[in-house]
């Protein structure tokens, strides 16, 4: 999946889950369906990276802030100065009172998964 198939998927998702009744196989199908409308060279995709990068992408769009903040093992001061976000910001996003965008949250989670990448690539002595 390419830059824009992700940013159909998260529209999709925005528009969609606003019901509450969007499922992950829902989702799978319909970016499966989008990919297959593509012309001929760029319709052509691995089915397990595309479930690989669907499910990933599912996770990030269904986790909640506090989970992200949670996955990072950061407390919130800690991840609040990490990544630049006033504390209070953090902390509304967190507690529910105010929704964090989305694109903040796609962001957040693309750098922690480089991240740990990087780290597991340092443990493992070079080797991921």
């Amino acid at each position: 999946m390419d830059d824009k198939d992700i940013e159909y998927a998260v529209k999709l998702y925005q528009k969609k889950s606003k019901t509450g009744e969007y499922s992950y196989e829902e989702f799978a199908y319909d970016i499966r369906e989008h990919l297959s409308r593509r012309p001929s060279p760029y319709n052509s995709y691995d089915p397990f990276s595309l479930m690989s990068q669907t499910s990933r992408l599912w996770k990030l769009l269904e986790m909640s802030m506090r989970e992200l903040v949670e996955y990072s093992k950061l407390d919130m001061a800690k991840f609040s100065r990490r990544f630049c976000i006033p504390y209070r910001t953090l902390q509304a996003w967190c507690d529910g009172t105010n929704p964090c965008p989305i694109y903040i949250k796609m962001m957040l989670g693309e750098i922690l998964q480089m991240y740990t990448r990087v780290i597991r690539f340092d443990m493992n002595g070079g080797r991921l």
